[in-house]
């Protein structure tokens, strides 16, 4: 992702501007001021502040923006900063209005949009040391990005264009861009016209090369498009945003056991301090907030004490108050977790990683940073204020005694025996436990999954008391959901979930799943609802449940969960045939065969998918030709999904391309399982190194503007015939409108390309509760 940070000043609302012969003598004394093609551009040492600067303004108007380009957030961005908060006045935030830092003395004038979209709230800082301080974050190295070299017109340079990634074969760079339209105004939208204009100049210095720019906001991109240009770009670029009034899932939080473990030591030391040193009990509860508060408020003092002793102007850093801040927050933290309802773990931020804590109702807390605030800033920032304010914001509906989402670390230490619970106490056959092999990769699960299968001899014996084996299925589906979690390349994609709290998110959530033991947590994503206990309660009770690699298998990409045992053609072939999947497509296609004999043109019209035009000349656009056809004469095949917008998801107004595998081969009558164990295996290799056979696949794969149509899966995976094709998928034809399954029933026929999913109305009732449920996946 580009990440750009953002130096504003704003008066009522409104961008107000900055001198700038003082702004430039300040940018002077940490990199080089230069002319780029349009604006002033500020050089720095490489590897250091940022990858450059942008200056939008001049002399006569004064400066109206600076943007940094991929900031590092270290410590000369930090005193960069900083000392132009305190000079001019001016509000730091980056695009995606993650945090926006404003000076804790003065009027800030921030628009209230952009205040209130700010994901974790604007923070007031009176100190260099509350931003990003190292030893509250952890920094990432950089990856390794494609880049083009070019002639600057800037003799400072820079002379390379750092793209966020390529494809090498067919020469397309890509430029994620995460702005939110609350930050968008003319200033830092001209900061992205002069990064356009730099990336052009680069693609002229490197014939046959095609920029993308990809936006995770609709909205912005088309404010982008509307802001006004700085000159005519000289070769084609596109723009690719997630569609009309839309936005794009981007990594986020993700629940870490290691930030949970490091936490609970850091707030062990407080406890057992404010214990030795003040005599006061820290005892986990809602109401110990407060003390805590009042142990700052003397730190606050102390603070202050110390930094009026140092010159004024001066950089001053206290060692105490990061100190405090680190232990504290995690004691802070684990409170909000336990008694709010959340989870520990970690967000990144350009190369930075910050260890937060998520509420269930999906909020980002910086606890550490809210403790920084409070010792630096005093009562303006009072923590116990803001437990409170949280508390009723934010509190979780699920009772205590049953959120198990804020105890997922503790129950996979449990099971392997680590930490408080090293005696294994309350796990039955602790003993035959192959503790040594549970090291969450894939092949755990195989030891994991023979010691259930003792267990569920006992089970089935009746020597198991209902609450010891409840402790098991709690422990055993942990272990599994993080199994996932683990080998997923994105951590952030699956969260844990209570029961509770996804029906007071989502009450339709309570008709397609009643609350049950093993639902009472879950892994969520948002593509797909999994559930590890229900599982684990399987296994223990039937011998000829779906075996745990084979339901982790179905939830990881290729290589994950399949790096020993990739698929191969014979998989396909031996692959069991499933009747009741035979017997439902030919429900589909005789409910189908009857429409057609009595249907009259308003039948038809109240199938079609209306077109929305914002298709424009996209070949997917042919479906609106094509549907009558397909409606009456189409013939039925299962279908397999192989990507699509993330959109579909969710509930909303539009038609939205994906991508699928189907086939014509009567094999797969029986057997849409294997048809997505080949989509499965097609989109494992997305954004990887492939073999040469399923390069072209991979290439449609990477970009999601291409549109393959029947395009021919090799042999190497499977020896029947099995085509992808981009698709249309029409909500109307879903049903609930959402994507909720891995496969479904299409109508093809031979004289079109076009593939239409069949719609709903033709779908027997048990194949539309699969769908709704979850359980086609």
């Amino acid at each position: 992702m580009t990440t750009f940070l953002y130096l504003q000043r704003f008066a009522n609302g409104e961008p107000a501007a900055m001198p700038f012969d003082v702004l430039i003598s300040i940018l002077a004394r940490h990199g080089k001021p230069g002319r780029g093609l349009h604006d002033t551009e500020i050089t720095f040492e490489a590897g250091r502040t940022a990858a450059g600067a942008t200056v939008i303004g001049a002399r006569t108007g004064g400066a109206l923006c600076v943007g940094f380009e991929r900031p590092h957030f270290d410590a000369p961005l930090r005193a960069l900063v900083w000392e132009c908060m305190r000079q001019l006045g001016c509000v730091a935030f980056d695009d995606a209005l993650d945090m926006i830092y404003t000076p804790l003395h003065g009027a800030h004038g921030l628009p209230p949009a952009m205040r209130d979209a700010c994901v974790n709230g604007v923070r007031r800082i009176d100190s260099a040391q509350q931003l990003w301080p190292d030893q509250l974050e952890t920094a990432m190295p950089d990856p390794q990005r494609p880049a083009l070299r070019y002639p600057s017109v800037n003799a400072n340079g820079p002379y390379l264009q750092l793209f966020d990634h390529g494809e090498a074969a067919a020469k397309e760079l890509t430029i994620e861009l995460a702005m939110r339209p609350e930050a968008c105004n003319s200033a830092t939208l001209r900061v992205l016209r002069n990064l356009t204009a730099r990336a052009d100049a680069a693609v002229g210095a490197n014939p046959g090369y095609h920029p993308f720019y990809r936006f995770a906001h609709d909205a912005s991109s088309l404010l982008f498009m509307e802001a006004a240009p700085l000159g005519t770009l000289a070769h084609r670029a596109t723009m690719v945003s997630p569609g009309p009034g839309l936005s794009t899932h981007l990594p986020g939080f993700a629940s870490d056991r290691g930030v949970y473990a490091s936490a609970h030591a850091e707030q062990a030391k407080l406890v057992a301090y404010a214990r030795d040193k003040y005599r006061i009990a820290l005892d986990g509860s809602g109401v110990s907030i407060t003390a805590l508060a009042g142990l700052l408020d003397k730190l606050h003092a102390f603070y202050m004490h110390e930094r009026g002793k140092q010159p004024a102007n001066a950089a001053f850093s206290s060692a105490i108050a990061t100190s405090w801040a680190l232990r504290a927050g995690s004691y802070l933290g684990s409170v909000i977790a336990s008694q709010i309802g959340g989870q520990w773990g970690y967000v990144t931020r350009g190369q930075r990683r910050l260890m937060v804590v998520r509420t269930h109702r999906g909020r980002v807390c910086h606890p550490h940073l809210q403790v920084l605030d409070h010792i630096i800033n005093g009562a303006h920032d009072s923590v116990a204020r803001w437990y409170a304010q949280l508390a009723v914001s934010d509190a979780s509906v699920c009772a205590r005694a049953d959120d198990l989402a804020c105890r997922i670390p503790r129950l996979c230490a449990m099971l392997l025996g680590q930490g408080e619970v090293a005696d294994g106490a309350g796990l039955p056959l602790e003993a035959q436990l192959p503790r040594d092999k549970l090291d969450y990769s894939f092949a755990s699960l195989r030891p994991l999954e023979a010691w259930l299968g003792l267990v569920r001899q006992r089970h089935a014996a009746g020597e198991l008391a209902a609450p010891l084996l409840a402790r098991l299925i709690d422990a055993a589906g942990a272990y599994l959901g993080e199994v996932i979690r683990s080998n997923t390349p994105d951590a952030s994609q699956w969260q844990w979930m209570n029961y509770d709290d996804m029906v007071r998110a989502h009450p339709a959530f309570a008709r397609q799943r009643p609350r049950a033991r093993d639902f009472l947590v879950f892994l969520d994503s948002v593509e797909y609802t999994t559930y590890p206990l229900a599982s684990i309660s399987a296994v223990l009770t039937d011998a000829r449940a779906e075996s745990l690699q084979d339901y982790a298998r179905k939830l990881l990409p290729h290589s994950a969960g399949d790096g020993a045992n990739p698929l191969a053609p014979a998989d396909i072939e031996q692959w069991p045939a499933d009747p009741k999947m035979d017997l439902t497509l030919d429900k589909v296609r005789n409910a189908i065969m009857k429409w057609r004999r009595a249907a009259t043109a308003a039948d038809y019209d109240t199938l079609y998918a209306g077109n929305p035009g914002w298709l424009g000349n996209d070949s997917l656009a042919e479906i609106y030709r094509r549907q009558h056809m397909l409606l009456e004469r189409g013939m039925v095949v299962w279908a397999s999904l192989v990507r699509a917008n993330n959109a579909l998801f969710a509930e909303g107004p539009h038609d939205m391309p994906a991508l699928l595998a189907y086939s014509l081969d009567r094999h797969f009558e029986a057997r849409p399982q294997a048809l997505q164990r080949v989509a499965q295996a097609l989109f494992g290799y997305k954004g990887k190194d492939v073999p040469a056979p399923l390069q072209h696949i991979a290439t449609c794969l990477s970009n999601e503007l291409q549109r393959p149509q029947d395009l021919a899966v090799p042999d190497m995976l499977t020896r029947r015939r099995v085509m992808i094709s981009a698709f249309l998928a029409v909500r109307k034809h879903m049903p609930a409108d959402v994507m909720q399954g891995a496969w479904f029933p299409v109508l093809t026929h031979p004289d079109t390309l076009c593939l239409m999913i069949a719609p709903r109305q033709f779908w027997p009732q048990e194949l539309v509760t699969a769908w709704k449920s979850g359980a086609m996946v």
